[in-house]
């Protein structure tokens, strides 16, 4: 049995940046998906990571990179993606489990601990005002488990936690900073800040966020790369 799980959504059918995941970062000539999965690797309080990815023929590129890359994955429907999410956690019956995104190269592995840590009764975690991209959710398997057996609306099918939010007790957890930045990659200019960023910043191994955020408070103009960006609602 494996206590805490991490399990990273990921697909390159993406309708504004198809394959961003493959994208190489700065001069590392790492892929997204390689730097999320790093990062994660340094949570203390992770203790298995796994990608869930569609199993369309769409998407067979990415297992191949992924087995390539000796990144464990799972493989479910494209368009339930609870139904995916659940089946993948269940194959290693965790007690916690891990929801992080594959367009967030910048996700926080020291908040990730933090969350896991400050779960304590709750069945939920998440930290609102981290930047957007850095945070994951954290949630008990038998909330996950409860969402997939009951839920019936179709975008508790589409987003994985919407049923655990209403249906389970939640904590927020509020950060010493609250920061306003952009850090995910759905679009061509969140690629261009997230390329800036490592050309800048990596040298081979994971750079801690506040590093990243020093670099922004630094030059703030550089935000203005994908500052017209408007994420999408869910």
């Amino acid at each position: 049995m494996v206590k805490t799980l991490c399990v990273v959504q990921a697909r390159l059918t993406s309708s504004r940046l198809p394959k961003k995941v493959l994208m190489e970062l700065g001069d590392s000539h790492l892929s997204i998906a390689e730097h999320v999965y790093a990062r994660l690797q340094k949570a203390s309080r992770i203790d298995e990571i796994v990608f869930a990815i569609p199993d369309t023929s769409l998407n067979d590129e990415l297992a191949t990179f992924l087995a390539r890359k000796h990144i464990p994955y799972f493989r479910g429907s494209e368009d339930d993606v609870l139904a995916r999410f659940y089946t993948c956690a269940a194959a290693y019956n965790p007690e916690l489990v891990v929801r992080a995104t594959c367009d967030n190269p910048c996700v926080d592995w020291q908040l990730a601990d933090q969350l896991i840590e400050q779960l304590g009764d709750a069945d939920y975690i998440y930290c609102k005002e981290a930047p957007l991209g850095t945070s994951v959710e954290v949630f008990r398997f038998a909330a996950l488990e409860e969402a997939y057996r009951q839920a019936s609306q179709p975008r508790d099918h589409e987003h994985v936690t919407p049923y655990i939010i209403r249906n389970n007790q939640c904590k927020d957890f509020h950060p010493a900073e609250v920061l306003n930045y952009r850090l995910t990659v759905d679009e061509e200019a969140d690629f261009e800040l997230m390329n800036l960023i490592y050309k800048t910043l990596y040298h081979g191994a994971p750079v801690e966020n506040r590093r990243i955020y020093d670099f922004l408070k630094e030059n703030p103009a550089v935000l203005e790369i994908n500052g017209s960006v408007r994420q999408k609602k869910v």
